[in-house]
């Protein structure tokens, strides 16, 4: 403890050390800072992306929570995954985020590229000795950082191109890589024959509908959620029009919406049971279209390239919807909609914004995602 206490002090004492925020033209050792939501550390991908480009040398580490860390799995640019359990940060465990921060200080960075605006968590890469430090400052969160770059939460931009502004500032000038998520084929092989074999023959194509998310370790919004019985309706309409077979995805804590639609849908759905995160990828992956609520599968899809309707209601689809041709937008058109940025969610009871989207909205949605791809006339 003494010693943990003594790299803490040290910690303190470089935030105003000379050398401090001078990091290397070429550093050995870079750290990328992404924690909890899985869709907005997949939004980080192509920053990643830019970093490898600027410093193909060197050893480039993502620092990330357990919730989401499975999807930098396989990627191509990222050397090391180093793992912590997300409740570190969101039950203030002061022990536990002190022996994290030793560890990363015995890795002995160069540089931290730190995509999230947490003034708590870029003080953490401080206390770790990282001696060049490059973030997002909200309202003064950035008191920590050597360098500050202006995060705007709640803007028309997209989230993932302002985190691009992080690759640009170190001197990025291309234009931003595509977002990444490697699957193997022999995870994907294993996927289908576990969940899709059986039923891929007997329809035109497999539709993934996913009527949950919201919630991360951090947050649960459940008034991103469409209700269940309109996801069923979509399912039930374009299994009838198209022969399509409907997977019914969902995560541990969407049990409730994933059965409230198969309930409706008895005899058209299929429901892969106890799939995991990347598992789930792999289904994506298989499906012509995607329709979800505003959550993972939505980046998911898009790092797949697979075409996706997604359904906004509190958030804003231009700020957090990847701005790509298979990802296609039905927005509440009520007054107080938008209310959530990527900050805390302010709170909701009654989410008119999700009861304002009718069936054929999405619908009309689905047929335009089917016939751009030439999948029906």
């Amino acid at each position: 403890m003494n010693e943990q206490l003594g790299n803490v002090l040290d910690g303190l004492l470089s935030l105003f050390s000379r050398n401090a925020g001078k990091h290397k033209e070429a550093p050995e050792r870079v750290l990328v800072v992404k924690t909890h939501a899985i869709g907005d550390l997949l939004m980080v991908t192509p920053s990643i992306a830019a970093l490898r480009r600027l410093f193909p040398e060197a050893h480039l580490a993502v620092l990330t929570g357990r919730w989401s860390a499975d999807v930098l799995r396989g990627n191509p640019y990222v050397d090391e995954v180093i793992e912590f359990p997300d409740e570190l940060l969101f039950r203030h465990s002061v022990l536990g985020l002190l022996r994290l921060a030793q560890k990363v200080r015995a890795m002995r960075f160069d540089l931290a590229a730190i995509f999230q605006s947490s003034g708590a968590v870029q003080a953490l890469i401080a206390l770790a000795g990282v001696p060049a430090r490059i973030g997002f400052d909200l309202n003064g969160s950035g008191f920590s950082l050597t360098t500050r770059l202006a995060w705007r939460p709640n803007s028309d931009r997209f989230i993932g191109d302002n985190y691009m502004d992080l690759p640009r500032e170190l001197g990025f000038a291309d234009a931003p890589p595509a977002s990444v998520l490697a699957l193997s084929e022999v995870e994907r092989q294993t996927a289908f024959e576990r969940h899709v074999e059986q039923y891929a023959n007997r329809g035109k194509m497999l539709v993934a509908i996913c009527p949950g998310g919201g919630k991360n370790p951090r947050d649960k919004v459940n008034a991103k959620r469409w209700p269940a019985d309109r996801f069923a309706q979509v399912a039930l309409k374009l299994a009838q029009k198209f022969r399509a077979r409907v997977l019914v995805l969902g995560g541990a804590d969407d049990e409730a919406a994933v059965s409230a639609v198969m309930d409706r849908i008895p005899f058209k759905g299929v429901r892969p049971e106890r799939t995991t995160l990347r598992e789930l990828a792999c289904l994506i992956s298989f499906c012509s279209l995607v329709v979800t609520n505003d959550s993972a599968p939505v980046h998911i899809a898009a790092a797949l390239k697979v075409p996706c309707v997604a359904v906004y209601g509190p958030t804003n689809p231009l700020a957090v919807g990847p701005p790509i041709d298979t990802h296609y937008i039905v927005k509440s058109e009520v007054e107080c909609s938008p209310c959530y940025s990527n900050e805390r969610f302010p709170g909701c009871d009654n989410p008119v914004c999700m009861k304002d989207i009718a069936v054929e909205a999405v619908l009309n949605q689905a047929l335009s995602a089917l016939q751009a791809r030439g999948i029906v006339s």
